[in-house]
């Protein structure tokens, strides 16, 4: 069970929410509430933090100020401006990247901030490449698995996936996921996205993998929009 904190929204009028902390020595820590590692996170009037996790679930949107216990919110159909989201006491409404945060008859204009995210995480894996480890060379044991994880723009059809792989190696899709926050907020479309590929050796083996960016559906003439390669040594 997740526990969450008390929240005490600062210059926002938000009124402390039930919820619940852990101690440690006799200090009260806040509970990290692991379903805002995706957030959109904004900055409001006075400072306050307000991070949102949109379409959470059957409908549910979820907010916390400053760190503190999750309020859960549904979309207002009769809403006539923007995106707005709301319970018996708070209100969200979405404008463009902007939000504005109504509570307790205040109202606070807040400003979007993105952040770069990492690749996904993936369990039972060496360890995971990116684009800095180009052309560098890495040993694993036979059994071991190696991920791959690059930026690429599927919506626009184009796929990072294993050219020619060695007998020694097999290669499998492996997870996506977003590069930036800014791609969780409502109406956006494109962009970048992380793209996983996961090697295996199968057997003792040294060489060169090379992954390839193209559209699947093109010829094989067609030449790759990008490779990336890396040698590995297994045994």
């Amino acid at each position: 069970m997740r526990l969450r904190s008390i929240a005490v929204a600062a210059g926002l009028g938000l009124a402390a929410c039930a919820g619940q902390t852990v101690t440690d020595g006799g200090d009260a820590k806040p509970v990290t509430d692991e379903r805002f590692d995706y957030a959109a996170n904004f900055t409001c009037e006075g400072g306050s933090k307000l991070d949102v996790v949109f379409h959470h679930g059957d409908g549910e949107t979820l907010a916390r100020v400053d760190g503190g216990a999750a309020i859960s919110l549904k979309v207002d159909e009769a809403a006539t401006t923007g995106m707005t989201w709301k319970n018996e006491k708070v209100s969200l409404m979405l404008e463009g990247p902007g939000a504005t945060w109504t509570s307790d008859g205040a109202t606070r204009a807040c400003t979007f901030e993105p952040r770069s995210l990492p690749p996904p995480k993936m369990d039972g894996v060496a360890r995971t490449l990116t684009s800095e480890d180009a052309g560098k060379s890495f040993d694993v044991k036979v059994g071991e698995k190696i991920a791959v994880a690059l930026s690429g723009v599927p919506t626009a059809g184009y796929v990072w996936g294993a050219s020619g792989p060695p007998a020694w190696v097999k290669a499998t899709d492996g997870p996506g996921g977003s590069t930036t926050t800014s791609q969780f907020l409502p109406g956006f479309a494109g962009g970048n996205h992380w793209e996983v590929v996961v090697f295996e050796a199968v057997a003792a083996g040294e060489g060169e993998i090379t992954l390839a960016q193209r559209r699947p559906w093109e010829s094989t003439a067609e030449p790759d929009a990008s490779t990336f390669k890396f040698m590995l040594k297994a045994g």
